[in-house]
């Protein structure tokens, strides 16, 4: 069975990490998708953020019954800061025995050269990218950072179709607007599930979040 990793903070998580999630197992490339909730990104240091424990169990609440997916502890466990992607993999490898692959974003693919020993990373780990919508992915620009062979790789990596495009940022920002409501009911950001969470647990308090 082949895995990928799939990190990110996932404050909230929500059907657009799903779907791409599903859509890395549908095609082919992967037979498991393991969720790894960052503990300490280091994009977001100083970013205020739900607690591990939180994002964790909204994960759990989001892929529940979700055929080839689970979610892992792994990053909060081994407790790195600043979490950069490689370590974490080879930390992962070294206490599983196994190799897995990594899920990106195509944003991620544009400023992959700027990961910490990125050249490492493109060499000993196989890619599996989706793209988005607001970061188009040619061969032409990743030649600006990358020689034409690992150039020509990486564009491979791109799953076809198209995704869900909101953030978690966006999602955050419309409880600050109060306009949460139109989020989880018109466009079903995440289940009711996660909704009823985050308002028991008063999660992102500057926000109005209305019953459905």
């Amino acid at each position: 069975m082949k895995k990928v990793f799939f990190g990110g903070s996932f404050d909230p998580p929500h059907y657009g990490h799903l779907g791409v999630a599903r859509a890395a197992i549908s095609s082919g490339r992967c037979d498991e998708v393991v969720w790894f909730p960052a503990a300490s990104p280091p994009h977001k240091l100083h970013t205020r953020r739900a607690s591990f424990a939180d994002r964790f169990h909204m994960v759990e609440l989001l892929i529940a019954g979700e055929p080839g997916m689970s979610v892992s502890d792994f990053e909060n466990r081994i407790a790195l800061s600043p979490s950069y992607t490689i370590d974490v993999l080879e930390k992962l490898t070294a206490e599983t025995g196994e190799k897995f692959g990594l899920l990106i974003g195509g944003d991620s693919l544009l400023s992959l050269h700027t990961w910490h020993r990125a050249k490492e990373l493109v060499k000993t780990v196989e890619l599996i990218t989706y793209p988005r919508a607001n970061s188009p992915v040619s061969v032409e620009n990743l030649e600006n950072f990358w020689d034409k062979d690992t150039a020509r790789k990486l564009f491979n990596t791109l799953l076809p179709g198209t995704f869900f495009e909101i953030s978690s940022t966006e999602v955050k920002n419309s409880m600050e607007k109060n306009v949460f409501r139109h989020h989880i009911i018109e466009k079903a950001v995440f289940p009711a599930e996660i909704a009823d969470y985050i308002r028991k647990k008063g999660l992102y308090p500057t926000g109005n979040i209305e019953k459905g």
